[in-house]
């Protein structure tokens, strides 16, 4: 019996059409995977610019960004809100939203802070967060040794932060060696 040669095209057409919409749904599933270097983390909450509460295995904690430091976005410590730190704040909720977030330990700096925090570089979807708030002029550098895995990669990005004048630099005399001075 011949088969229709428009028939048995159309045939074809649909087995090809429905295998490849299954390929394509297949790949839309695949998760970002997570450096060998890396721990994968869940987000419960924003602390302020430069501090988060993660969860690690079901267990509840808080990150400290490694080497960067934000103005303060409440008023417990200082009074008041300092420039830049609600938008820090912000910026940092927002930008982590709904992306895949891991943190990486910094062999040359402790792990956990005198405040009992995981010290640690955060990542979202394979980006360095520290790099971002730098670049976005959201956050100086600070509290290094030296000896730290991503510190000249931060300091450029903060260089090109002040000469361009953004966020925090836009303020003279704003970013002090160890914080920010009051404005």
């Amino acid at each position: 019996m011949k088969i229709n040669k428009k028939i048995f095209s159309g045939i074809i057409a649909l087995i090809l059409f429905f295998t490849g919409s299954f390929v394509i749904d297949q790949q839309q599933e695949t998760p970002i995977t997570v450096a060998e270097d890396q721990l994968a983390i869940e987000l419960v909450r924003t602390i302020d610019g430069d501090t988060i509460v993660f969860t690690e295995d079901g267990e509840e904690k808080k990150l400290r960004l490694l080497l960067i430091d934000t103005p303060e976005s409440s008023t417990t410590k200082t009074g008041s809100a300092q420039p830049y730190g609600t938008e820090a704040k912000d910026f940092l909720t927002n930008y982590l939203e709904g992306k895949k977030l891991s943190i990486e330990y910094d062999p040359a700096h402790e792990k956990i802070d005198d405040y009992n925090r995981v010290l640690a570089y955060l990542y979202a979807d394979g980006e360095l967060i520290q790099e971002v708030m730098v670049e976005k002029g959201l956050a100086r550098v600070g509290y290094e040794n030296g000896d730290e895995l991503y510190l000249s990669k931060l300091e450029e990005a903060e260089q090109e932060a002040e000469v361009a004048n953004v966020n925090i630099w836009s303020i003279e005399g704003y970013v002090g060696e160890y914080g920010f001075n009051k404005k």
